[in-house]
């Protein structure tokens, strides 16, 4: 034997002694050496990771303003769809009110409620000066995950003072999912990923709230609807550059703490909140280039040399290119990137004051836009009732909206397209056939047949573990039933399905799709990557129930199946990528799911009841597992496809299957060994 093909035989199939290992582990979790290919266990995730740092890579600053000219109408309309926002809702009434007003030193405030869509409620602040006549500059100040406080939050407050006691009418609303609006069914999590299969988005809704705001400001007799500013740190920052690029009626803008790479923040900043998904994006575009969207208005950037989120070597770098674009438009004067020494990821003081001698400059025309000293009263406490407008948010949710329009929407499906759109989530990474470099482990007897071990390349660097099932009696024709897991291929093989189906004479195969069973990592105990693989391959517009689907159709390469010879069993989540490929690959004879949903609507759900300090502190949990847990079963966001209720239903779906046979197994409804046999039977 090649001294190469022992080494993989010892170390893959688990034959070396002391290694923690079940019974069905093909690769054993230790350092692998002289390998021909990747490292089997660590590439679901860092090839994720650096295929979308290889894709964004391709973009680069304009080499002239005519290149920028053109190039920003591509990405325009690639952001606009990305979030959802092609087309934008309709501009309702806002049915604002104000509920209370409070008068301080030099500054007011009202509580202020209105609608951004109908029945969606956004609370708010509005501050003017005290003492200033005429019609005044406006700034609108969206925060970042203020969660409990919203905007009541002291940093938000010390802003909107002096921005007012310079005299700025300014307005601050609780964003979605944050402070007087954190109700269930609102948070980030849920809320964002009922969005996405309506080809919508939580980031989309956020730019929505401002845009409405920004038409309540205008509406006011006090405000120069000519003169408005955005600015906001965080998620905040989110929120003010994707407004500012958006909405032209943004004079300046400042956006704290959200400058970066998508290159360098993927790979070490990390993936953040739901609302940093944008479907697709990676593929479109770089950071930079949605900044240069609001050339040649003002802009200002402003990071923390500290900030641990968003890693200032990025920010420094796109900084340098959204320079760049002002700088080929001769507006290099409407752009400024502020480093802050020594601070981290904030809307801090020094922040502040660098974003006061900017507006001040910008929009009051006076000053160098050099900082300007905070001062004047301190922010009331954060529970002052003063800050809150006091409403029960009983109306409309964004899982309420996201089921309703699903319903909408599925009376309206183009089914023509259903199978095309299944081809592109499928589809393989190149056009011409890639080696599977296959891995077969040595034959073990087991009751009623043999079972072996193999592995191969479903693409460059996704190693995938399988286990085969020969019987020791085949049966004649030869019949073989593929089985995917969510929970492993370990779990098929603990199900009590093998022996029977062997004892039929039936072949069986199992692997574990990517993200799945051994390919699965932990960054701790009980803490997993599914949620980073899942955002990731949203980013790149490779959502990762099409590409477990494409894993498997390699699966059916790997076997050499040919004909009709191969029938297909969904379990849990890994149902819907059963599904996807039998739409597209023909060679499969039929389709058995079960403990999957019935239609994307059912996966819309949000967190289960949690008393509201619960919910400030468990808002982010799906980061653990990549999991919305429910009232009912948890929802594995990684079957979440974007824009999918724009094409097909799962219904569609099934019916593109035709006439080959689909068992689909109703709730409750248990998949036994005799099921699936009668199933095989009748094919």
């Amino acid at each position: 034997m090649h001294l190469r093909t022992l080494v993989f035989t010892l170390l893959v199939f688990g034959y070396c002694s002391g290694q923690e290992r079940d019974d069905w582990t093909v690769f054993p979790h230790q350092t692998m050496v002289d390998l021909p290919n990747s490292v089997p266990t660590a590439p679901v995730l860092i090839k994720s990771l650096g295929d979308a740092a290889e894709m964004v890579l391709r973009w680069k600053p304009p080499a002239s303003a005519a290149a920028w000219t053109k190039r920003r109408v591509e990405v325009d309309r690639a952001l606009r769809q990305s979030l959802g926002l092609t087309q934008l809702p309709e501009r309702t009434p806002l049915n604002a009110r104000v509920l209370r007003r409070h008068e301080f030193d030099g500054f007011s405030i009202e509580n202020v409620v209105f609608e951004s869509r109908p029945g969606f409620v956004v609370t708010a602040n509005l501050y003017r000066p005290l003492g200033q006549a005429g019609k005044r500059p406006a700034v609108l100040s969206p925060i970042g995950h203020f969660l409990r406080q919203g905007k009541a939050a002291t940093d938000v407050q010390a802003r909107c003072i002096h921005l007012a006691r310079m005299g700025f009418v300014v307005l601050v609303y609780d964003a979605i999912g944050q402070g007087e609006r954190m109700v269930r069914g609102n948070v980030h999590h849920e809320a964002g990923y009922a969005l996405l299969p309506l080809g919508e988005t939580i980031a989309g809704w956020m730019v929505w709230d401002s845009m409405r705001a920004i038409d309540y400001l205008q509406s006011l007799p006090d405000v120069d609807g000519s003169r408005i500013g955005l600015t906001g740190n965080s998620g905040g920052g989110l929120n003010t550059l994707l407004t500012a690029a958006m909405d032209q009626r943004i004079k300046a803008a400042v956006v704290v703490g959200y400058t970066f790479e998508f290159n360098n923040w993927l790979k070490y900043g990390g993936i953040h909140c739901t609302c940093t998904h944008w479907p697709g994006i990676f593929a479109s575009m770089e950071w930079f280039e949605v900044a240069a969207l609001i050339a040649p208005r003002a802009l200002m950037l402003m990071q923390g040399d500290q900030d641990g989120i968003f890693p200032i070597s990025g920010a420094r770098r796109a900084a340098r290119d959204t320079a760049a674009i002002y700088g080929l438009i001769g507006q290099n004067n409407r752009f400024r990137f502020d480093e802050i020494a020594g601070q981290p990821h904030a809307y801090s003081q020094p922040y502040r004051e660098h974003m006061y001698g900017f507006l001040k400059q910008q929009l009051l025309f006076s000053g160098n836009g050099t900082p300007v000293a905070e001062s004047g009263p301190a922010p009331l406490s954060e529970d002052d009732g003063r800050l809150l407008c006091g409403q029960t948010m009983t109306g409309m949710t964004v899982v309420d909206y996201a089921r309703r329009k699903a319903i909408e929407m599925k009376r309206h499906l183009p089914s023509a397209d259903a199978r095309q759109w299944v081809l592109n989530l499928t589809a393989p990474p190149e056009d011409r056939p890639h080696y599977l470099s296959p891995r077969t482990g040595p034959k073990q007897t087991v009751p009623d047949g043999y079972l072996q071990k193999f592995s191969f390349l479903s693409e460059d660097g996704e190693n995938l573990p399988g286990l085969i099932w020969t019987p020791e009696k085949p049966g004649t024709p030869a019949k073989a039933v593929l089985i995917v897991d969510a929970r492993g291929k370990s779990s098929v093989a603990k199900s009590g399905l093998i022996q029977p189906l062997l004892q039929a004479g039936m072949t069986v195969v199992s692997v574990d799709l990517r993200g799945r069973g051994e390919t699965l990592l932990e960054y701790r105990p009980g803490f997993n990557t599914n949620f980073r693989l899942i955002a990731n391959q949203v980013l790149m517009g490779q959502p990762l129930a099409g590409r477990r689907a494409f894993d498997l159709i390699r699966t059916l390469d790997y076997l050499g199946a040919a004909g009709n010879a191969v029938s297909v069993v969904g379990i849990g989540d890994d149902a819907l990528p059963a599904i996807l490929a039998t739409v597209a690959d023909r060679r499969i004879q039929a389709l058995a799911v079960t403990g999957f949903s019935r239609g994307f609507a059912d996966i819309m759900r949000p967190m289960r009841p949690l008393e509201p300090a619960d919910l400030r502190n468990n808002w982010n949990s799906a980061q653990v597992d990549g999991l919305i847990h429910t009232e009912d079963a948890p929802v594995d966001l990684g079957s979440v496809l974007p824009g999918a209720l724009l094409h097909a239903d799962i219904p569609d779906l099934l019916l593109q299957i035709a006439p080959r046979k689909v068992l689909q197994c109703t709730p409750g409804q248990s998949l036994t060994p005799q099921l699936i046999l009668t199933w095989l039977e009748q094919n």
